[in-house]
């Protein structure tokens, strides 16, 4: 199985899961396997207010994934683009 097809499934569980009202999007930048496990990145459009609610989507995906994909997959959970932004230094940002 392929990086993009592991980003593809993850997506697929990701769309229904909404922590807060936010948007999971799996980043295909960051996915890697070792040995039985697939890493994938994921990022919320918006920081959640409640943070555990972020982490529970993800522990809740994982599951899914194991039982109905037979995928051993680590949600990475990430930080939203707008807060990486608001914290990158101005020089950098122009």
């Amino acid at each position: 199985m392929s990086e993009k097809e592991i980003v593809e499934i993850v997506g697929r569980y990701l769309k229904d899961k909404h922590p807060g009202g936010a948007t999971l999007e799996a980043l295909a930048q960051g996915v890697r396997h070792e040995q039985d496990w697939w890493y994938v990145p994921v990022r919320p459009s918006f920081e959640p207010p409640r943070r555990y609610e972020y982490y529970e989507a993800l522990a809740d995906i994982e599951g899914a994934l194991e039982d109905a994909e037979h995928l051993t997959v680590l949600l990475l959970p990430t930080f939203p683009l707008e807060e990486l932004v608001s914290k990158t230094p101005t020089a950098l940002q122009h």
